[in-house]
């Protein structure tokens, strides 16, 4: 397998994916789309580790993740018989990507390993740090940077995408044994783990969600600050990704926070909306 196919491999893995980035990474140039391509599917594996086994499996799962982002840093990367080897090492070259932000996800990812209960939001906080700072890091690496507090905001919208997942896959989680709300503030409205895990919604329930939902549209405001900082054929795949997961934000937020039910997600025709208005607005920022 050559670097062309390695880069096609990991670009039909994350159009199979079905996630929202898919839609911004398309409007990235090519050698930028294709370093996003290969960090998603990396990524993807780790997710996979920790969501579709357990114990030890998914501990060698995740063995084997950070045995491909390791040999992706070693010289023989080119000559691999992993496409994401490939494809990972070519863009950690390319575009300086260090190691420090893939063994961090990793971190994070252990952590979903165990039952998940986070007594305070710095735990919470330091945890998304892990799992979505660590991929704005890489981000910002691919899409250039004209001053390194573009790094800060970028762990910020990491965060806010991520507490956006977060509060839309609650059931799911809680299914799981991830209760990733701070039991300090579910326990300040007067709301339990028991009342998450069997779907109860509470007056307690709406003002904890109240709560959650303004500390991320927060983090929103301030990855604002991203915009003004990245390479300005970046900025479209960036203002995609940010509407994509504001909109899920407020939509969550406008269904009386109904996240018990159908799982909330971007209509197809708000996505094509959202990707055209990436297009033509003259100044890619939100």
């Amino acid at each position: 397998m050559n670097l062309t196919q390695a880069y096609k491999y990991c670009a039909k893995s994350t159009r199979q994916a079905g996630s929202s980035f898919y839609y911004g990474m398309r409007l990235l140039p090519p050698a930028k789309r294709m370093a996003m391509y290969a960090i998603y599917a990396w990524s993807r594996i780790c997710d996979d580790a920790v969501d579709d086994f357990h114990g030890q499996t998914a501990e060698e799962h995740l063995q084997r993740a950070e045995r491909i982002y390791l040999d992706a840093y070693e010289d023989g990367y080119a000559s691999h018989p992993n496409p994401v080897v490939q494809a990972l090492g070519d863009s950690v070259r390319r575009f300086h990507i260090p190691k420090e932000p893939f063994a961090g996800l990793l971190d994070g990812m252990r952590i979903d390993m165990e039952a998940v209960c986070f007594k305070t939001f710095a735990e919470l906080e330091r945890y998304c740090e892990y799992v979505a700072g660590t991929i704005g890091q890489m981000c910002v690496h691919i899409f250039g940077y004209r001053d390194p507090a573009a790094f800060q905001w970028a762990r910020d919208m990491g965060i806010a995408l991520q507490l956006t997942n977060i509060l839309r896959d609650l059931k799911e989680d809680a299914k799981r044994g991830r209760v990733y709300l701070p039991l300090e503030e579910m326990g300040r409205v007067g709301y339990s783990v028991e009342d998450l895990v069997t779907s109860r919604t509470t007056p307690a329930f709406y003002a904890l969600m109240n709560e959650q939902t303004r500390r991320a549209k927060a983090y929103y405001e301030r990855a604002r600050n991203l915009f003004p900082l990245v390479e300005s054929d970046s900025l479209r795949c960036l203002r995609v990704l940010y509407l994509m997961y504001y909109e899920i934000l407020n939509k969550i937020q406008s269904t009386g926070f109904n996240v018990f039910g159908e799982r909330i997600h971007v209509s197809g025709s708000k996505k094509l909306q959202l990707v055209w208005g990436a297009l033509w607005k003259a100044s890619a920022t939100v």
